[in-house]
């Protein structure tokens, strides 16, 4: 049902800015005379407020939905290096390097042959180098003897296990940490939607009350976004052609999934002291600040690490071959919504299920990521996966209307979400969008929000 919402009110908006768009190519005379006399007066009215808006007034009237991925695999400056006495060209290729541009920058005109094999490239890499290969670089009895001979002596291990285990993490500790948290996710799912506890076992303990296991369980989670750090072939610029983990990517993961983890964490520590005025306030407070200071590190994390102001990590995303622009720019809406709506969910500090479920999609979808990375899944495997991901929060919130026995409360929520998203999507800052929600959180929220029901 709130999925359906969504979707019809999205419906709704895109009508209404297309008919505004048509009106105003009927009349572009009149349009324009009216533009010159609004401009002047809005800019004469909003100077002092200019510095409160994070784009300019053309990227503000651009849609930045309609932005699509880089498809330029060849770069500048020539790519040339050594393996086993052959030379080879990735010039052409190089920005869909799994392994990212610089690695290859850094063995230009050198030897690469152990970097090469240390890293565990399958048969199949071995073979599409064979493409590039520079003729006359080597006789015929080095080429015999060279990559050829290197793909016969790959290890007879699958496919999978071969790429899932890495050297990167012997002590399996990023993935004994991952399957924790995927069985983790699994138990909670039965909890919230076959068991009695709308809370998914975070708030009422299936009726038991609050139990310290909950808030002990998350742990796990928290440290598999840190441990990702202990990967250190994650390139720094984004892979052309398909959805793959880079390292703006991971940084936003760690601090969004933190996010939920803590937001979570303080619902279900109003519940434990059973919402008493001094702990409620904490709480809220405590679930603003993790908001708040979730927003300046993805931003310091992109300023340090985004590599060209271009980018972005929805509107830019890699799509499938043969996915229509149309469709790519209402999949990227649907992201961006979701990801928006996660915020506001976190804002309720209410039921600790909901910012819990957030953390979901976040966590799956680096996994997704980096099995695309190693091709084991195609980038429409990614969509369609991340995509499923991002309705289990819409899940939750279906099981808290049949909670609650009422659909005012997020029909109520659904609204703000979507205005507060179309004020984002013409260009409003989003400090200027949030700061003044938190604020009204922190004084007035609880008379409009039913957090007492967990």
């Amino acid at each position: 049902m709130v999925f359906l919402a969504f979707c019809c009110l999205t419906l709704s908006c895109d009508g209404f800015i297309s008919h505004w768009h048509r009106a105003e190519r009927r009349n572009p005379i009149l349009k324009r005379q009216e533009n010159v006399v609004f401009s002047s007066q809005l800019r004469r009215k909003a100077a002092p407020f200019a510095a409160l808006y994070a784009t300019s007034v053309d990227s503000a009237k651009s849609d930045r939905f309609r932005a699509i991925a880089s498809n330029k695999t060849s770069i500048d400056r020539e790519c040339i290096f050594t393996i086993q006495d052959a030379k080879y060209n990735l010039t052409a290729w190089a920005n869909a390097h799994p392994g990212g541009v610089n690695i290859l920058r850094k063995f230009h005109g050198k030897n690469a042959t152990k970097a090469f094999h240390a890293a565990g490239h399958s048969g199949e890499a071995l073979r599409m180098l064979e493409s590039f290969r520079i003729t006359g670089s080597t006789n015929d009895t080095e080429k015999a003897t060279s990559v050829e001979n290197a793909v016969l002596i790959q290890p007879t291990t699958s496919r999978w296990k071969k790429k899932l285990i890495s050297a990167e993490d012997p002590q399996w500790i990023h993935k004994t940490l991952g399957i924790y948290a995927l069985l983790h996710f699994v138990f909670r799912l039965a909890q919230l939607m076959f068991g009695r506890d709308p809370a998914a076992g975070f708030g009422t303990n299936l009726g038991r009350g609050t139990s310290i296991f909950s808030m002990v369980s998350l742990i796990p989670h928290l440290l598999l976004s840190c441990s990702s750090l202990i990967f250190d072939t994650v390139p720094r610029e984004r892979v052309v052609g398909k959805p793959m983990i880079w390292k703006e990517n991971r940084w936003h993961s760690i601090f969004f999934g933190s996010r939920s983890i803590l937001c979570a964490a303080f619902a279900w520590l109003s519940y434990r002291m059973q919402h008493a005025g001094p702990w409620r306030s904490i709480s809220i407070v405590g679930t603003c600040l993790c908001v708040l200071l979730t927003m300046v590190g993805a931003d310091v994390a992109t300023e340090k690490l985004r590599p060209s102001q271009n980018d972005s990590t929805v509107a830019t995303l890699p799509f499938w071959d043969g996915c229509s622009d149309q469709a790519q720019r209402r999949i990227k809406k649907f992201y961006a919504f979701s990801q928006f709506s996660a915020t506001s969910t976190c804002l309720l500090c209410a039921n600790p299920a909901w910012p819990f479920s957030l953390l979901f999609p976040i966590q799956f979808s680096s996994f997704l990521l980096t099995l695309c990375r190693k091709g084991l899944i195609s980038a429409k495997a990614w969509h369609i996966g991340y995509a499923g991901s991002l309705l289990l929060p819409f899940l939750v919130g279906v099981r808290v209307i049949l909670h609650l026995r009422s659909v005012t409360f997020i029909f109520g929520l659904l609204i703000t979400s979507m205005v507060l998203f179309q004020l984002r999507c013409l260009g409003v800052n989003k400090y200027l969008l949030w700061t003044p929600m938190m604020i009204a959180r922190v004084l007035i929220g609880d008379r409009l929000i039913p957090f007492d029901m967990w």
